[in-house]
């Protein structure tokens, strides 16, 4: 009887403490490589609990486009777009379940905008960007 209870005791406690385990296996579902209009490929990976988005393939982008010459900033026009950070300080909320206060650069306009994402899926997630007062929402596919 002594070691049911102790059975039991300890089959309670690993319940009770992976209940308040936090499950990030959700957040994570984000990173990998996606598809953006105008063929942007990117790379969405996780470091210290932030989500940030490099450029991997350009192909096809703008007729050719190899550079960030729409930038706003005259100095950095030059600036390969392969390798580049485009995504960054994205965060999880656990509540919300979407991943929010992140920026996104658009190399189309040479801009920084807000950025959420409102769901991912297998295939697919939904980026909301933002500026000021107007919104767009894009579908991403996965490569």
């Amino acid at each position: 009887m002594k070691k049911l209870i102790n059975t039991s005791a300890v089959i309670i406690i690993l319940l009770v403490l992976t209940a308040f385990e936090p499950n990030n296996d959700s957040a994570d579902k984000i990173i990998g490589k996606w598809i953006l209009p105008d063929n942007i490929n990117i790379e969405i990976y996780k470091e210290n609990n932030k989500y940030f988005g490099k450029i991997i393939d350009i192909s096809g982008f703008n007729n050719g486009q190899t550079k960030d010459v729409k930038n706003s900033d005259k100095n950095r026009q030059n600036d390969k777009l392969l390798g580049k950070i485009i995504i960054s300080n994205l965060e999880y909320d656990s509540k919300q379940k979407k991943w929010v206060r992140g920026t996104i650069y658009a190399p189309q306009k040479g801009i920084e905008l807000n950025l959420k994402i409102n769901y991912a899926k297998d295939n697919e997630l939904e980026a909301e960007a933002s500026k000021l007062f107007f919104w767009k929402s894009i579908i991403w596919g996965k490569l």
